[in-house]
């Protein structure tokens, strides 16, 4: 009682009082259910387009185009919005006094399974590749990985396997000491990506889902081609992270993606001014840029002011 405005992630707020939502995709109106979402279609309309719903806010445009196909969204365009995630700046000084050049990969230590999903096994089969080319590398993968891929790679010289949840500062150390960092999965690991350019680091990473809104192709890093896999995937079902294509491709490790990997890996092993380049470009971004935490705060407060004052605009917010 007495609330001006609620803010929700994820979900519907049917109390009648003004509210904000922030969004993902639509798959979180309704548990990742196309299903449910037909089912509930009307009502997630109708509760969109009520005047206690101020504002639409996502942080990525592949999770609005999720809504603008799968909602008649013409009662409530107008109050969607964009901001984008944002990570804290970090406090230290990039070091590259290193004889060998370090490749990072991270998986989430809390969900497992997710080290196919992620592209491990394209960062292995790549690493294969680069290992045979140069001298001077090294790979660190921080995830859970199957028995039978650690096996596959127990004689490959130069890779390092932690498993297990980390410390913060022991994984802060990673990422400190990592040059370059590989993302060339089927999904889009935003807080990852966001975290490894604020520790200066260039991303090379698959161009699926959101990733290129995040990873400036040629700027803050080098983005290869999607697997074939999700080549025929609709868009209006792209916010299914996990199709049933997707999961039977993962079952094998994509060499054309993995090549890939490995090719635009070397440009950056062989070019230093580049990938130092694209490294604080990167950070540029998380400390003053589109990914700040200030940028993230002015863009809120702006929401959340029009939100409590009545203010309209008359078209979808940028």
């Amino acid at each position: 009682e007495g609330t001006d405005l609620t803010y929700s992630y994820g979900h519907l707020v049917f109390r009648k009082e003004p509210w904000v939502v922030e969004l993902e995709t639509v798959a979180n109106f309704s548990g990742g259910s196309q299903k449910f979402l037909k089912k509930y279609k009307g009502l997630i309309e109708r509760t969109l387009a009520s005047r206690y719903c101020k504002k639409i806010i996502f942080w990525n445009d592949a999770g609005m185009k999720s809504v603008l196909l799968n909602l008649d969204c013409s009662m409530f365009e107008r109050k969607i919005a964009r901001v984008n995630f944002a990570v804290h700046k970090k406090d230290f000084t990039k070091s590259f006094n290193r004889e060998k050049i370090r490749l990072l990969f991270i998986n989430s230590a809390n969900n497992l399974g997710y080290f196919d999903l992620k592209g491990g096994k394209e960062v292995l089969a790549a690493f294969v590749i680069l290992n045979r080319k140069y001298d001077n590398i090294e790979l660190v993968i921080r995830s859970d990985v199957p028995q039978h891929v650690k096996n596959e790679y127990k004689g490959i010289n130069n890779i390092r396997f932690i498993e297990g949840a980390l410390p913060w500062e022991l994984l802060e150390q990673e990422y400190k000491s990592a040059d370059i960092y590989l993302a060339p999965g089927y999904t889009t690991p935003v807080w990852v990506i966001l975290d490894a350019m604020s520790y200066e680091l260039p991303i090379v990473a698959t161009d699926v889902w959101c990733t290129p809104e995040f990873v400036e192709d040629g700027s803050t890093g080098l983005l290869i081609e999607k697997s074939e896999a999700l080549s025929n995937y609709p868009e209006s079902l792209a916010w299914n992270t996990r199709p049933p294509q997707l999961l039977r491709a993962i079952q094998t490790t994509d060499i054309k993606v993995a090549q890939q990997l490995a090719d635009k890996t070397s440009i950056l092993i062989e070019n230093v001014d580049l990938r130092r380049r694209m490294g604080k470009a990167g950070r540029q971004e998380i400390e003053k840029g589109k990914f700040s935490i200030g940028e993230r705060n002015r863009r809120l407060k702006k929401l959340f002011d029009e939100a409590t004052l009545g203010e309209e605009e008359g078209g979808r917010s940028r």
